[in-house]
């Protein structure tokens, strides 16, 4: 029987898979894309990356909302920009000006002699 798993970070369902034949069942985020295997109970059982739910409902009493593919587009493009926003502020950074040099006394030697 295949169980529902909920991502703790996002709190989306995780999509699964499984080989042919193979008891090991795969889930991943649609959101953060982390990816948890069915033969370590401990991640389940401890709740860190995902947590299993008998039914999906969270707990206010409303199901836990699945991911639509215009959701899934949104956040693509939300981390596309992100980095390329974070690109262009390395970039600034490279070609920053130098600060100007200021002089350390503008007042040449022979002016102060005289003084």
């Amino acid at each position: 029987m295949e169980s529902h798993v909920e991502c703790t970070q996002c709190g989306v369902l995780m999509t699964s898979w499984c080989a042919a034949g193979s008891p090991t069942r795969y889930y991943q985020c649609p959101f953060c894309k982390r990816t948890l295997c069915s033969a370590y109970g401990e991640v389940f059982e401890r709740g860190a990356l995902g947590r299993r739910v008998a039914t999906p409902v969270s707990a206010g009493g409303a199901s836990v909302p699945e991911v639509t593919p215009e959701d899934k587009r949104w956040r693509e493009l939300k981390g596309r920009a992100a980095r390329w926003f974070a690109r262009l502020e390395a970039d600034g950074e490279r070609h920053a000006p130098v600060a100007a040099v200021t002089a350390v006394n503008a007042v040449p030697a022979v002016a102060r002699a005289r003084a």
